[in-house]
């Protein structure tokens, strides 16, 4: 029976650990770059929330052309005003 020493028992486990801290090391390196080189920061434009509900709603919505379309839904909300009307009272 072979008898380990104390480093070829815990081998596989060495490895690992360095390893880990290798790739923990760059790691860091990577955000510390990052941080701290101009070349890598992103500007975000400064916009108010007024102007960027803006852009979003026009974004979302679409304009309609349609004449009948918006006739019919000039009737639909007129009907609808006047059904909340009436439970009101």
């Amino acid at each position: 029976m072979v008898i380990l020493s104390g480093i070829d028992r815990y081998l596989g486990l060495i490895i690992i650990g360095g390893l880990l801290a290798f790739f923990g090391l760059i790691i860091i390196i990577v955000i510390q770059v990052k941080k701290h080189v101009n070349a890598f920061k992103i500007e975000k434009p400064e916009i108010s929330e007024e102007q960027a509900a803006k852009e979003e709603l026009d974004r979302v919505l679409v304009p309609i052309d349609d004449e009948e379309i918006v006739k019919q839904m000039d009737e639909a909300s007129k009907e609808e005003i006047a059904k909340n009307e009436h439970k009101d009272e």
